[in-house]
């Protein structure tokens, strides 16, 4: 791992490209989680839920506005914090100080801590609306 590490903090430009290829699959990727949302199985399964569980319409609309509010809220955060911050930043600093393994390494561990915390972000907050949901409704 250190090798690969090395490999490519002299000879960095096959790990742009490596880099682009990831980032272009992540875009993809959270993407698709995006438009799950508006999937009509998602849209069934919600309204279905705050329908049957909420039967006025102020706990519907509170509750549907607000678990909406926090998905666009989560999503366009972590999508332009992960795309500017790693793109301007990672490549600003790769470009200055690409000679020295260490520095590459911090980013390496760094951006990859970003990436996870994206990921978690765009993957399981479905599942964190649906559990919140029921938490909201036992505590009312």
């Amino acid at each position: 791992f250190f090798l690969f590490l090395f490999f490519f903090s002299l000879f960095p430009f096959p790990f742009f490209f490596f880099l682009f290829f990831f980032s272009f699959f992540f875009f993809l990727f959270s993407f698709s989680f995006f438009f799950f949302f508006f999937s009509p199985f998602f849209l069934f399964f919600f309204f279905s839920f705050f329908l049957f569980f909420f039967s006025s319409f102020f706990f519907f609309f509170f509750f549907f506005f607000f678990f909406l509010f926090l998905f666009f809220f989560f999503f366009f955060f972590f999508f332009f914090l992960f795309f500017f911050f790693f793109f301007f930043l990672f490549f600003f600093f790769f470009f200055f100080f690409f000679s020295s393994f260490f520095f590459f390494l911090f980013f390496f561990l760094f951006f990859s801590f970003f990436f996870f915390l994206s990921f978690f972000f765009f993957f399981l907050l479905p599942f964190f609306f649906f559990f919140f949901s029921f938490f909201f409704f036992f505590f009312f």
